[in-house]
């Protein structure tokens, strides 16, 4: 090939290549893939859940009128422990980080939360007991956390009522009955099975801490996994009063009852995406 031919060629070549490398460019730049957008975790919604784990309490009995049989009043206390479930409901609201929300309890123990503690002295019999059942546990009050993407911190608090169900009980077979001379004697105990005690509503408070992962994001909800701990207790309420039919004329077993306790505990929660419970990302 000569001279001239390849000068005519780099002539036609050069120019239609400087024409087309913007073209290139920007066809490269479209082609591109533009990177994925971040994924927004939303804490935001209605949600229902269940949660088990362990409570450990300490049950008080108060009796006033002890000074009518000559022995200062006292306070018995008992401590028990159990297994304890919950169902819950709440809603929350997510600020940037920041969660804020409501959530209502319900509790029960395996074994009723149940506690006993011999009352001799005062009463001369050792197999005498004042036992206690925190049947019930209801709570409501506010949350407050702060996340992390999957992972959120919270404190809680608010408002307990406990059912407690107090009695007289013989600590060999359980069974309510009537304080007083040979309760539990094998010759007076069949006659004296009577349930001289009560069933109160106590008032209170609770407060505790909790963490929590969102495990898994579905179509429309989410799954969430946490632990939590929580302290309660309650103001002290009359369980029982004597009569004279029941107690003759002193009526020293009267008594005033209220629980504290703790749990701790692992929770279930199913949660929307946001405020639809149909809703769809």
């Amino acid at each position: 090939m000569g001279a001239p031919l390849k000068t005519l060629i780099l002539a036609v070549v050069a120019p239609a290549a400087i024409l087309a490398a913007p073209a290139m460019a920007a066809d490269m730049f479209v082609k591109a893939k533009a990177p994925p957008p971040p994924v927004v975790i939303d804490w935001s919604g209605i949600y229902v859940g269940g949660s088990i784990g362990g409570v450990w309490t300490d049950a008080h009995r108060f009796m006033p009128n002890l000074p009518q049989v000559g022995i200062p009043a006292q306070t018995f206390t008992s401590h028990g422990n159990d297994t304890i479930y919950d169902v819950h409901v709440g809603l929350q609201w997510q600020w940037q980080q920041w969660v804020l929300g409501v959530e209502g309890g319900y509790s029960q123990g395996a074994k009723g939360i149940g506690s006993s503690v011999s009352v001799s002295p005062p009463e001369p019999f050792t197999s005498l007991a004042a036992t206690t059942h925190l049947t019930e546990l209801f709570t409501v009050g506010p949350r407050v956390g702060y996340a992390w993407d999957r992972v959120m911190a919270y404190g809680t608090g608010g408002y307990a009522l406990e059912r407690i169900n107090g009695s007289y009980t013989c600590k060999d077979t359980g069974l309510p009955v009537l304080p007083g001379p040979g309760a539990c004697s094998a010759v007076f105990g069949p006659a004296a099975q009577l349930d001289f005690g009560g069933v109160t509503f106590n008032n209170g408070w609770f407060a505790g801490f909790g963490l929590e992962v969102m495990a898994w994001r579905g179509p429309g909800f989410d799954v969430i996994l946490g632990a939590e701990y929580q302290h309660f207790e309650a103001e002290q309420k009359l369980a029982f009063q004597c009569t004279v039919a029941q107690c003759g004329p002193t009526q020293h077993q009267n008594f005033l009852q209220d629980v504290a306790g703790n749990i701790v505990r692992a929770r279930l929660s199913i949660k929307t995406d946001g405020w639809g419970p149909f809703a769809i990302r």
